[in-house]
């Protein structure tokens, strides 16, 4: 008997059960990059090639061979087009095959006469439904938004003909011959396998166009914040900033002019504050003002609106983008003229919203045959998100004008920290988190954020900034900015550190440098990635044992070399455990007498409090090290977030 299957097993089967086996494999590996389960699909389809494979080799039936390709065929093809669902255009060509497969199954268990009407002429029933997907990808092309859609389009023409080939070759030979087993049967290994290939250079064309995106973002942001903070420190300084905004949002969109436009509250308008470019009217002009370039620019320039009135006035009082990517007969934007300069092609327009208060709008065009794409318009949602803050930071600017040079300086950079605390921290089934931040004197340079990346996944964010006021502000402004563009992504926390030190490295002051601590947490399961860019190393309490492990990971901090390379470690949190990030000011906090505070210190009113939830215990280990302070006055800012695991 072993002998026997020893004597299969040589020669072209088992090549072919290796195949196999490295495409389940390939496959399942895949399926961390498929969010339609797809790849799932294939790998078990290409665990039944495997099983039929061995079961011939011991029991050969030619109609049962060419019964199970049909059936192999159209799996393949069913699940090449299951993201699309496609329905009853699926099922009319297959129902043929289904009852070829029928006819075979029987022929092949003996219910029917062998040869009747002949297994390799029901075998070319195949063909039907391979030769009506050769054509499908001809009717949604449109439709590839997803890896898996376009997978299925790109692999259509090849798989289908693939298949009518490999079906094709079955009926003329003889499924025994060397020719159909070792030539013809791998053909079908090859086109699965195919799959492979395309589906990964799908997955790095849109991890590149990512990468891409996020680095084009990053730097329209940066020009953002640069050309805006540069204003600040002019005499005009509100002017200059929405001067300075509204030309960063031009260039950055590609557009050919914009306008700037902030609301007044208390007469319920909204005013252009800024014109840049050439900006073709979206809204009707009046009947009575001349045709002229000089003249129509000057009217634009001191347009006003009442709140809701024309599309620039309701994006200023609904907070509604408006997305026009290329004009058209059912184009909101009016006919002003036959002149070209008075035809605009393509419109943006996003509200400048700061803390639930819409302050104005921006809007940028394209004239005449000109378009925008989703890029552009996402790339002004996003500027007009960040620029609301510099404009609303203007304000402040001109509140404090009166006031000296360091109380201002103090006030602004209080704003700019007011929008770095989390308004609330997120809540998820199977963690608790609580947090605490108390600013040494002046403006906290110290900065913790919660932002949840998926349903069950959460980034906490802890982190400071060398120096005080504005400055560090700024810096942490950046770091903010950039953590919130990029957690989308699928990248580790490492990668998530690398990309934030890129961001910020040469952009900022050698002195004005910053450590931070990222810590990626799945609430479902438990495991967690953390990274540290040179802060303190993350203080972890077991509750099976009490015991307490300070998680050290040596590293540079961010801003300092731009190729710097981050590690990160993987922890898995049971119910009851406790991790806390921190900074500094906590473990270095000073008593009268000069003592430290130390991790000793935080690790035993850690221990003390580990029955209570994490709100309760940030709250507990403030009151401990206020405690130990007494009357001494800190000297550096104290920020401490805990997330507590519970049950799920």
């Amino acid at each position: 008997m072993l002998d026997s299957i020893i004597n299969v097993l040589r020669g072209p089967l088992l090549a072919k059960l290796a195949l196999a086996v490295l495409l389940v494999v390939t496959f399942l590996f895949l399926r961390k990059k498929d969010t339609e389960g797809s790849m799932s699909g294939y790998a078990v389809m290409a665990g039944l090639l495997a099983l039929r494979e061995f079961a011939f080799a011991f029991f050969p039936n030619p109609a049962l061979f060419d019964a199970t390709d049909l059936a192999l065929a159209c799996g393949l093809l069913f699940l090449s087009f299951r993201p699309f669902r496609l329905g009853w255009a699926f099922w009319v060509p297959v129902s043929v095959d289904a009852a070829a497969f029928a006819l075979l199954a029987l022929e092949g268990l003996g219910a029917l006469q062998a040869g009747f009407p002949g297994h390799q002429t029901l075998r070319l029933a195949g063909l039907l439904p391979a030769a009506a997907f050769v054509f499908v990808p001809f009717f949604l092309r449109s439709q590839a938004d997803t890896p898996a859609r376009n997978l299925s389009l790109r692999s259509a023409f090849p798989l289908a003909l693939g298949l009518a080939l490999y079906i094709a070759a079955g009926s003329l030979l003889d499924i025994d011959g060397a020719l159909f087993s070792i030539l013809v049967s791998t053909l079908l290994y090859g086109l699965v396998f195919s799959l492979v290939l395309i589906f990964v250079d799908i997955v790095q064309g849109e991890l590149i166009s990512a990468v891409d995106y996020y680095e084009e973002s990053v730097d329209s942001l940066y020009d953002l914040l640069l050309s805006t903070g540069t204003a600040m420190r002019s005499e005009s300084f509100l002017q200059d900033v929405v001067d300075n905004m509204l030309r960063t949002v031009v260039e950055r969109c590609g557009a050919d002019g914009g306008v700037l436009l902030l609301s007044d509250e208390f007469d319920e308008t909204v005013s252009v504050r800024s014109l840049y470019g050439s900006y073709p009217p979206p809204f009707k002009l009046p009947e009575t003002l001349p045709k002229e370039q000089e003249r129509v620019e000057s009217f634009v320039r001191h347009a006003r609106f009442k709140l809701g009135e024309g599309i620039l006035g309701e994006v200023s009082r609904t907070g509604k983008h408006v997305f026009v990517p290329q004009a058209g007969p059912d184009s909101p934007l009016p006919d002003n003229g036959d002149e070209a300069w008075l035809k605009a092609g393509a419109f943006i327009a996003s509200p400048l919203i700061v803390r639930d208060r819409i302050i104005g709008a921006v809007s940028v065009v394209k004239g005449g045959a000109g378009s925008f794409t989703e890029r552009d318009f996402d790339r002004c949602k996003l500027l007009a998100n960040f620029g609301s803050i510099a404009v609303a930071n203007s304000f402040s600017f001109l509140e404090a004008a009166e006031r000296s040079d360091i109380e201002r300086e103090a006030d602004i950079a209080a704003e700019v920290q007011a929008t770095l605390i989390p308004k609330e921290l997120p809540g998820l089934r199977g963690l608790e988190i609580g947090a605490f931040t108390t600013p040494a004197y002046g403006v906290c340079s110290d900065y913790y954020d919660a932002i949840q990346t998926k349903a069950e996944k959460v980034l906490l964010v802890v982190g400071e900034a060398a120096g005080k006021g504005v400055a560090a502000g700024v810096v942490l402004v950046m770091i903010r900015a950039i953590l919130h563009l990029i957690t989308a992504s699928t990248k580790d926390t490492a990668t998530l550190l690398q990309w934030v030190n890129r961001g910020i490295t040469g952009k900022v002051d050698s002195d004005h440098y910053a450590s931070l601590c990222l810590a990626s947490i799945d609430s479902r399961s438990g495991q967690a990635e953390i990274a540290s860019a040179g802060h303190q190393s993350a203080l972890l309490l077991r509750a099976s044992d009490g015991s307490l492990e300070a998680l050290d990971a040596a590293s540079v901090p961010l801003g300092v070399a731009r190729g710097t390379a981050y590690g990160q470690s993987s922890i898995g949190l049971s119910e009851g455990d406790v991790l806390v990030l921190y900074t500094d000011g906590i473990v270095e906090a000073m008593n009268a007498q000069g003592r430290q505070y130390g991790l000793k210190g935080l690790g035993s009113a850690v221990q003390r409090a580990k029955g209570l939830g994490a709100e309760g215990l940030a709250e507990r280990i403030k009151e401990d090290l206020d405690q130990f302070a007494g009357l001494a006055r800190p000297h550096d800012d104290r920020t401490i977030l805990v997330i507590k695991r519970t049950r799920a």
